[in-house]
């Protein structure tokens, strides 16, 4: 699997992922005019890294400044293949970062950690 490094649009966030390190990096705003076809592609590549048994700790670093209702449901799916994965006996930390005075990205942060259990999570404020 190779390493995906996507530069950030107006409209679409970083998105940067290395299998070799485990280090997966979404970092901007997400709102791209067609969610699917943005995350399509390199998500089944992360998807396909979750499924296997990974060597090292993997860290899921999530840096969004704002994101609509249907990155919301991208992120979410990704937190649960990530939390499944975890069960298997991967181990990965998810960081959530937000600004220390955006009350609204550090609750959506808050309730996406209360749908994982195996999964560390760690909330990252700045």
């Amino acid at each position: 699997m190779e390493k995906i490094d996507i530069a950030a649009t107006s409209r679409t966030p970083h998105l940067s992922f290395d299998p070799a390190t485990g280090v997966f990096v979404l970092e901007g705003e997400s709102y791209p005019e067609d969610t699917k076809k943005f995350y399509d592609t390199p998500l089944s590549n992360v998807y396909s890294f979750l499924e296997t048994q990974v060597d090292v700790k993997a860290v899921f670093s999530f840096k969004l400044k704002y994101f609509n209702s249907s990155s919301a449901k991208v992120l979410m799916d990704l937190f649960l293949a990530v939390e499944e994965s975890a069960s298997r006996g991967n181990a990965f930390k998810i960081e959530w970062h937000y600004a220390s005075d955006d009350d609204n990205m550090q609750e959506l942060g808050e309730e996406f950690a209360e749908e994982l259990d195996k999964a560390e999570f760690a909330m990252v404020a700045f």
